[in-house]
């Protein structure tokens, strides 16, 4: 009896650490995904400010580019053209954004989680790649095509050597930023953060949580 009494209590034990460890396990996975939740959430409101600013920046680029095409600027409408198309693909991506951070602190898989801040992460990167595009067309913004007639080789080669220096800085950097190597300058300037940052430690997070799965 007493052997039959010893195996039940020691049964008991056993499972009482059980649904202890049970709990404190669930405990862990929640504060963990709430801390999750926080850290990304954390991008919706810098997120929402430039959007907040840059639609109406880029309706106003839009509006430069319409006046100048009416005034038949040639240079003017390229250059602010293009910066328009670019910064309208900067807003769309921010929107999807947005989306994205909506579906990791809505989701309760791991996997879909872990999916959701890879394209996150790779969204952003891109969206990083696309700004350093603009530079070069910045300088085309001022040229005029009347100056440039009457001074083809001096004002035309000062604007041509302005523009191909950008240029080389914008693919020197496009080049440079790199989402596996990013301990060089470029990298750390571009890739921190409140728009970067949350996305690291998010998936560092995620590392703790499946961890704790």
């Amino acid at each position: 009896m007493k052997d039959k009494e010893l195996i039940s209590i020691w049964k008991s034990h056993d499972q009482k650490l059980d649904d202890i460890l049970s709990i404190n396990k669930d405990i862990m996975t929640e504060l963990t995904k709430t801390k999750l939740n926080n850290t990304i959430g954390s991008m919706r409101s810098p997120m929402r400010l430039l959007l907040l600013l840059g639609i109406p920046y880029t309706l106003i680029l839009y509006l430069i580019t319409w006046v100048a095409f009416m005034a038949a600027g040639f240079f003017v409408v390229l250059g602010f053209g293009i910066l328009s198309l670019i910064m309208t693909a900067i807003i769309i991506g921010y929107c999807y954004h947005l989306v994205l951070i909506h579906h990791i602190n809505s989701s309760e898989e791991i996997i879909v989680v872990q999916k959701k801040l890879a394209e996150l992460k790779v969204s952003s990167y891109n969206m990083i790649r696309l700004s350093i595009i603009q530079l070069p067309f910045w300088s085309i913004c001022w040229i005029s095509l009347e100056a440039l007639k009457q001074s083809p080789f001096v004002y035309g080669g000062i604007n041509l050597i302005v523009f191909l220096g950008l240029a080389y800085l914008s693919y020197w950097l496009y080049k440079k930023l790199s989402l596996e190597i990013n301990d060089s300058t470029g990298s750390r300037f571009f890739l921190s953060g409140k728009d970067w940052e949350p996305i690291e430690k998010s998936l560092a997070i995620l590392e703790q949580l499946k961890g704790i799965k």
